[in-house]
This record gives structure tokens, sequence and C-alpha cells, in this order.
């Protein structure tokens, strides 16, 4: 699937190749430690990605993954003293898993958008390390939190297949115990 996510990534012309060889970097990264992830939604995007830089009161992240455009906003002013490799990685995570117009486990309604954030995050570190100044320490310790009540597996499987409601049961079914 890497060499496929390759070709694609080449034929994207709104991609300069320097980025493209940092995406492949992190997509292979992420390929390594998630091999049972199907990457052919990733592939679909990557096909038409915009990158595109955004004003700072926009995105107040580094860089973010806006699934309904397609795009991948950047925050110049933030990206430029920040850890890339990080911040592209935990956007990279939001084209993985994006269906629709939204990824992760988060919903329509962006209910669960915290502890989506904090599941990306906690992914991110794992695979390429924490950043000094994380905007989203609480998002992390409360999604361990949740995590240990609802159990990994079902954060894991939730997560990568977009599935918001199996969250919500796991939690009421946790209230209960």
């Amino acid at each position: 699937m890497i060499e496929t996510i390759k070709t694609t990534l080449n034929t994207n012309e709104n991609i300069t190749d320097e980025v493209k060889e940092n995406l492949l970097e992190l997509i292979t990264i992420f390929n390594n430690n998630f091999k049972d992830i199907d990457l052919a939604n990733l592939n679909e995007r990557l096909k038409t990605l915009i990158i595109k830089r955004e004003s700072m009161f926009l995105v107040k992240l580094p860089c973010k993954y806006n699934p309904y455009t397609n795009e991948l906003l950047i925050n110049l002013g933030l990206f430029e003293n920040c850890d890339a490799k990080h911040w592209l990685m935990h956007a990279l995570l939001g084209m993985i898993t994006a269906k629709e117009n939204y990824y992760g486990f988060n919903n329509e309604e962006n209910t669960l958008v915290a502890l989506n954030e904090g599941y990306t995050e906690i992914i991110t570190n794992n695979l390429v390390g924490d950043v000094e100044n994380n905007f989203f320490t609480d998002e992390i310790i409360m999604t361990n939190l949740i995590s240990k009540a609802i159990g990994e597996d079902t954060m894991y499987n939730a997560y990568f297949n977009n599935d918001s409601k199996s969250i919500v049961r796991a939690m009421i079914e946790a209230e209960g115990k």
C-alpha cells in the first residue's frame, strides 16, 4: 500500500516534492506501527489534498486537517517554531481516519472533539514523540481516564472505524458498573 500512496502523492500537483517526501515518511511510520489499518481512505484523500496557509485567528494550532475541504491548514506563525513532524503526524491521523466530514471518533455534532483530540495526540506522541508545549494536556489526561474505564480496544476500534456511538455506549455501560 505504501507504493500506491507514493504514486498517489506524486500525482498531486498541489503538494511540493519536499512535503510529499515528509508525508510519505510519516505514513510509513504509521503503517509500520498500525499494519492492520487500511490506508485506502488516506490514499483517496491524498489525490486532492491541498496545503494552505491560514490565518492564526482561524487555525489555533500549528496545522490542522479540515475533512470538509480536504485541506491541511498551516498557521505559519506557529508552524515555523514547532516540531513539524509531530504536528504533521497529528494532522495525518485526521486524514487517515476521515470519513465524510469528520475524523476519528468525533461526530457531526462535535460532541467528542476533546476525546478525539486527546486520542489523536496520544497516538501522535507514541509514533513521533511528544512536544514541549502540548496544546492537548487536559485532553490526554481525560482520554487516558476514559480509556481505562471503557477499555483500550474500544477506543482503538471506535477511532479507526469512526464509531462515536460505540464510545458513548461504552461510557454508559461503564457508568453502570
